[in-house]
């Protein structure tokens, strides 16, 4: 009977993990083979091992196994956290789920095109792998047949056909599907294909092509004052011919995307960088100039992206690093940071300094030249790029990033030594010192842990509003230094269990009371402080309510409440919002690993060190 069970929990074991294995490998558990096959072969394998190994030898892997599964079921999320900041936004909502962020494409020519943004062209429910296999291709050609009579000729005339095919048809399923019904997957193929060819119509194919099409376009720039006014370079409006290619492999075509606009084409077969440049008409005063809007359609090539601009006699260059990481169009603003040193990179205004090389700047008054070079990147910078470009938003979207983190290290530590000081004063008291009512104080100590937060917390507010702390961070850390009665508990504890001997001896040779408090028993139960200061970091480090209550200048937020101001204000952007929620768990769950063998020790209460 015993070798039954420990078989059994090694096979539930066994099919924990191999059923996340089947989540993030696959997405979906709608094929019933695959189900069976897999728990018919872990059955197996359980059976296997529970007849060759003895009953010692299987309980030992039943523990491990248990203790290996639990892992992986209570570090899931925070993987899926962690893969979610790396992922695009069209990765989050996808069925079956991407549990891991996709590698990005390695671009060297464009424009071009990609399926990477396509949703849901994926095999449906109920087809089973083989019919799907079988029926993909003939559903292809009907679409991509459909889609060449509705296509216009000018649009696909810089993309290999192959490319654009693959990607083409897999955004039209991906649209047509959700119109077929589901009775049709189970009828004649001829028919099914049919319907799908025959619900793509030219809004459908505009739809399609706009989300597999990637290129870099641009027009004009705009120029803008100090007093924000916008203003065109010319008495024109576009003023297109006057951009031009310096360098690289690469062509500048003439095409409409809504206005006219100028498609950079380019190859970095042979070159690893492209550059363009223009001069245009100012016209405003040199000293009135602040910056310039530059409208571009990116590729999401993930390339590097360098804007100078020269202005009497002044070179000027991107303090940050851009990248191509959109596949839309954008207005990129860029201002001189000597005219105005706000910072307003979060509204997408990137500050522009003075270049170390100045030689040969454009000095031609009343215009300004504008240069735009793109450089290559790598397979492994364009997954670098990708993977940490929600953290680098995040970081650049919250204006007071580095207050919210002294708030919280400064809560942190005050808190700790708060609490470390008067708890374990208070329970040496109760552990080790003699006084009349004693043990009734300890119960009423004890029976405040019963007294919900609720309860006190209006009093409490009214009290420091009172006394002036509303809107202070004194009202987050001062009451630390009244103790836990948790805390207190705890630490009492411990004291109990060291020896009495050694407090006798303390005093033959003189030592105080706070002497032997501070000799004797505080290194003692270092484990135990240990514990406490952990349980108070994650505390502090977590609370939301608090400072809720007590802050409300943006200035003192920790970074749980400036947390929360960062979601309402980025809400839809949920890969900012992973970033930066995996930014503030890491501290955590690192000091947790750091100090995990004193706070096992500090929490079971056992034995003396020494």
């Amino acid at each position: 009977m015993t070798r039954a069970l420990l078989a059994g929990c090694f096979f539930v074991e066994l099919a924990v993990a191999a059923l996340l294995g089947v989540a993030v490998a696959v997405g979906r558990f709608d094929d019933p083979s695959l189900l069976v096959g897999l728990l018919s072969g872990l059955l197996a394998v359980a059976g296997l091992l529970a007849w060759q190994l003895s009953i010692e030898q299987l309980g030992k892997v039943a523990t491990h196994g248990a203790l290996l599964s639990g892992c992986l079921v209570f570090a899931f999320p925070f993987a899926w956290l962690v893969g979610t900041s790396m992922k695009y936004d069209e990765e989050i909502f996808v069925y079956p789920p991407r549990w891991l962020p996709s590698w990005p494409e390695t671009v060297t020519a464009s424009p071009y095109a990609s399926d990477e943004s396509v949703l849901g062209a994926e095999r449906p429910e109920g087809v089973s792998a083989a019919q799907w296999a079988a029926l993909w291709p003939r559903i292809e050609t009907a679409l991509w047949a459909r889609s060449e009579v509705l296509l216009d000729e000018r649009l696909r005339a810089h993309l290999a056909p192959g490319q654009l095919r693959g990607a083409l048809t897999r955004a039209l399923f991906a649209t047509a599907t959700p119109g077929v019904p589901g009775i049709a997957w189970q009828g004649r193929e001829d028919a099914l294909v049919a319907a799908l060819a025959g619900r793509v119509d030219q809004e459908m194919v505009n739809e399609a092509w706009s989300s597999v099409y990637r290129s870099v376009e641009l027009r004009a720039p705009v120029v803008r004052d100090r007093y924000h006014n916008m203003h065109l370079p010319g008495d024109g409006r576009y003023f297109l011919d006057r951009w031009g290619v310096q360098e690289g492999a690469a062509e500048l075509l003439a095409v409409d995307s809504g206005e006219p606009a100028l498609l950079l084409a380019y190859d970095f077969a042979q070159q690893d960088a492209v550059e363009l440049s223009g001069v245009f008409a100012l016209p405003v005063s040199e000293d009135e100039f602040l910056g310039i809007t530059l409208p571009l359609r990116q590729d999401r090539s993930w390339h590097g992206l360098q804007v100078v601009l020269e202005l009497g006699g002044k070179r000027y260059v991107l303090e940050d690093a851009l990248y191509l990481e959109q596949y839309r169009w954008q207005e990129l603003s860029f201002k001189i940071a000597a005219f105005d040193e706000r910072d307003e990179r979060e509204l997408g205004v990137w500050p522009l300094v003075l270049a170390e090389d100045q030689g040969e700047a454009y000095a031609e008054a009343g215009a300004f030249r504008v240069a735009v070079r793109i450089e290559r990147a790598g397979s492994l910078a364009t997954g670098w790029r990708k993977y940490f470009s929600s953290y680098r938003n995040a970081y650049i979207a919250t204006e007071h990033r580095w207050a919210y983190v002294f708030n919280s290290l400064y809560l942190a530590f005050l808190t700790i030594v708060g609490q470390v000081l008067s708890c374990s004063l208070v329970a040496y008291a109760f552990a080790r010192l003699q006084w009349p009512g004693r043990e009734l104080w300890f119960g009423i100590l004890l029976a405040t842990m019963m007294l919900p937060g609720q309860v006190t917390m209006i009093p409490v507010f009214m009290i420091f509003r009172y006394i002036g702390w509303y809107n202070t961070l004194a009202a987050l850390w001062v009451p630390s230094f009244f103790g836990s009665a948790f805390f207190i508990f705890m630490l009492r504890q411990f004291m109990k269990g060291i020896p009495i001997d050694l407090e006798d001896a303390a005093k033959i040779d003189g030592c105080s009371y706070f002497g032997i408090y501070w000799r004797i028993i505080l290194p003692l139960v270092k484990p135990s402080l240990t514990a406490v200061c952990i349980f108070t970091f994650m505390n502090t480090w977590n609370d939301f309510m608090g400072p809720l209550i007590y802050i409300n200048d943006q200035r003192l937020y920790p970074l749980a409440l400036g947390l929360f101001d960062f979601r309402s204000e980025h809400s839809s952007e949920y890969g900012m919002l992973m970033a930066a929620s995996t930014l503030m768990t890491l501290p955590v769950i690192a000091i947790f690993f750091m100090a995990q063998r004193y706070f096992i020790q500090g929490v079971t209460l056992t034995g003396m060190k020494g």
